[in-house]
């Protein structure tokens, strides 16, 4: 008997610290503001470690090619390491495309230079990413060459380009 109650205690006892424990991460990740009608969810905070971000977007009579990417990305301090591979699916044209990325973090932004390969082709662009709710966003400009690199055109305006936080091995 006293074996069962002790299991049962224990059992409890893992149930009730496991609620605390993710209660505390829940609270971690919303800001209440006593003014507001619904509690409001932080930007993420870009930290050091090894994280993957990808990207999906379906073609539409606006913008008729198919993309998707996938980033491999290392923080470590404000340096930023990683690759980046993706593909491109349109009415004139089908590709791939895969790079590396150098970079630095400041103020939760991301500036680096993809320097990617493209149908045997390289060329180098510089990006800049900003955290997000559930994962990066890309500050997608009007790009313009300068000195051989393609250099965003911050004098016009963007879209952004929502990357969500993905497991960096597969699953299978």
């Amino acid at each position: 008997m006293n074996k069962k109650l002790l299991i049962l205690t224990l059992a409890i006892l893992v149930i009730v610290a496991s609620y605390f424990i993710f209660r505390k991460k829940q609270i971690n990740l919303v800001v209440v503001d006593p003014g507001a009608k619904e509690p409001v969810q932080e930007v993420m905070k870009l930290v050091d470690g090894r994280q993957c971000y990808t990207y999906s977007h379906e073609a539409t009579a606006d913008a008729p090619y198919a993309t998707t990417e996938f980033i491999d990305m290392t923080i470590a301090g404000k340096v930023v390491t990683g690759s980046k591979k993706g593909t491109q699916k349109g009415p004139d044209m089908t590709n791939g495309y895969t790079g590396t990325i150098e970079g630095t973090l400041a103020d939760n932004t991301i500036t680096d230079v993809f320097s990617y390969t493209i149908e045997g082709s390289k060329n180098k662009e510089k990006e800049i990413f900003q955290a997000g709710l559930t994962g990066i966003e890309k500050l997608r400009y009007p790009l313009k060459e300068e000195k051989g690199i393609l250099i965003p055109d911050t004098t016009k305006e963007f879209s952004i380009l929502k990357y969500a936080r993905v497991g960096c091995e597969p699953s299978n």
